[in-house]
């Protein structure tokens, strides 16, 4: 998993005090756009969300959430090209 956060520009993982999540790590697309990897009881979960800027995250729910992949598989190129497809929208 490291190599994967590393390779996409995710952050570390954090824990969200606004308990909207549980475990997050993010990586901004532009503007107040982010791609953000959730970690909830062994499952992984990537959504598209929007936060007013990068200080909010794990502070604050995101202004907007879409789940773009549940389950998330690191061994599924499936979903490796959704992640890429997005942070190459910037």
């Amino acid at each position: 998993m490291e190599q994967f956060l590393d390779y996409y520009s995710f952050s570390a993982f954090i824990k969200d005090e606004s308990l909207f999540f549980d475990t997050i790590a993010y990586s901004w697309i532009k503007e107040d756009l982010y791609i953000l990897l959730e970690k909830k009881e062994g499952v992984y979960n990537i959504h598209f969300t929007s936060y007013p800027n990068r200080s909010e995250i794990a502070k604050k729910k995101p202004e907007a959430l879409n789940t773009l992949i549940e389950d998330f598989k690191l061994d599924n190129n499936d979903h490796r090209k959704v992640i890429q497809q997005y942070l190459d929208y910037n």
